[in-house]
């Protein structure tokens, strides 16, 4: 299958860089374990997050949720899940704006690595969600992380869903991942979020 063009380069910088490359069919084998409890939150305040609420549930995490946290509410977790994508809708209920939010999670992120917590970035609302002001949010936080999960094409596979579905059309999550050895896990669907989180947090199917 051809791979798109312009992906070239940052494909061959993620297998040569990064020992933790993966599609959508899985992870590969040397991906570590990523340890429970974690806690999951919405960086953007998009629908995003309720998603992974229910996600974390069917893949039988251990987890707290809370929208927009608290720093301090981090402790005594060892994992951050954050949901990239930003909601005019879900900020304007919050009462901020896109200033504010990015200020607020650079925060939640130094609290989160001054605790030792790894983070997991997911942008598991597609297409949606990568407008100008999610953007912002996807090109600050996404480089920062540890692994992303993210609803799109990888570089060596068309897209067959709607072309409106793939989050990573212009490779932008890719680009992230090659530049910072950032382990990677592509989804056709939100419900395959289920299968990675078990494998990063080993844990078994049907659990």
């Amino acid at each position: 299958m051809q791979i798109r063009q312009g992906w070239v380069l940052a494909l061959a910088l993620i297998v040569s860089a990064s020992p933790v490359l993966s599609n959508g069919l899985g992870l590969a084998a040397q991906q570590p374990t990523f340890e429970s409890p974690s806690f999951i939150a919405s960086v953007g305040q998009s629908a995003g997050a309720q998603q992974a609420r229910v996600l974390a549930t069917r893949a039988g995490l251990e987890f707290t949720f809370e929208a927009r946290p608290a720093a301090e509410m981090l402790e005594g977790h060892k994992t951050l899940i954050v949901v990239l994508g930003a909601s005019t809708k879900g900020l304007g209920a919050a009462g901020v704006d896109i200033d504010s939010e990015i200020a607020w999670a650079t925060e939640l992120f130094e609290k989160a690595r001054q605790l030792g917590m790894s983070i997991v970035a997911m942008h598991i609302e597609g297409g949606t969600r990568r407008g100008p002001s999610s953007d912002r949010i996807n090109t600050t936080f996404a480089p920062l992380v540890d692994h992303l999960i993210v609803k799109g094409a990888s570089p060596d596979q068309e897209w067959a869903g709607a072309e409106e579905a793939d989050g990573n059309a212009d490779g932008l999550f890719t680009t992230f991942a090659a530049e910072n050895s950032i382990g990677i896990n592509y989804i056709a669907k939100t419900l395959e979020a289920v299968g990675a989180l078990q494998q990063l947090f080993g844990v078994a199917a049907g659990q």
